[in-house]
């Protein structure tokens, strides 16, 4: 089986602590760990990077670290490791994205989280100042009106891949299986059309975080994105 492109992002939370649950979400498939502010402290967060750090020594390719920076409570991360990658919450403008580019080392990636209209009105600027994109449809559905949210993730999705960022699609993704083992029909469309649109990574967040099907989750996007790469009559195969 060929390697899969679309990385999948996991939020860590109470539900990935104990009984193994991080070690098997990695395990599963999520290439990217996300540490959000709202779901742990920061005594959980370094008990969870040590377990990364322990579960990388066995591994060719490297988990990644996500720190999601949410204004006022960006205390949690100080004097933990060096994040691969940092989302900023709620840009506005290029020169939050370029603050905090100034905070962390060369290598760290910024993405710009759009999830006002602000944001979505200086976008081309914001673009340009960052490594990535994250379109976090939560927020931004309550943003602007509902029937316009499709067109503008599909406008920031094209100019994203047009500039050759990084791209992430978050939000909802498989909402149902916080409850459920299995995933709505839309929600699977969900995943699928954002593998077929050219995201670079596609986002898990209360699924994993607080959810009671976290490893399922994870092995459920892992299935859709491989199957959705892999479907030649989209053009999946050639992604």
């Amino acid at each position: 089986m060929r390697a899969r492109k679309t990385k999948i992002i996991a939020t860590v939370g109470p539900a990935s602590l104990g009984n193994n649950v991080l070690k098997t979400i990695i395990r599963e498939g999520a290439d990217i760990i996300r540490f959000n502010s709202a779901y742990g402290t920061k005594r959980q967060y370094k008990a969870l990077t040590d377990e990364i750090k322990k579960e990388n020594k066995r591994r060719k390719n490297k988990v990644l670290l996500l720190f999601d920076l949410k204004p006022g409570k960006w205390e949690i991360f100080e004097g933990m490791v060096i994040p691969d990658i940092v989302a900023v919450s709620f840009v506005e403008t290029a020169s939050q994205a370029i603050k905090t580019r100034k905070m962390f080392s060369e290598g760290t990636m910024i993405i710009s989280k759009i999830e006002c209209k602000k944001g979505v009105k200086s976008f081309d600027k914001i673009l340009d100042a960052s490594d990535g994109i994250m379109v976090g449809r939560g927020d931004l559905g309550e943003s602007v009106s509902l029937e316009m949210l499709p067109c503008i993730q599909k406008m920031l999705t094209r100019k994203t891949i047009e500039n050759g960022k990084f791209l992430v699609i978050a939000t909802e993704m498989l909402l149902s299986m916080v409850k459920s083992p299995t995933p709505t029909r839309a929600e699977v469309s969900d995943v699928g059309n954002a593998v077929f649109d050219g995201a670079s990574a596609v986002m898990l967040s209360e699924e994993t975080a607080i959810g009671k099907y976290p490893i399922e989750a994870v092995r459920v996007m892992r299935s859709v994105v491989e199957s959705s790469e892999s479907c030649s009559f989209i053009g999946g195969e050639n992604k």
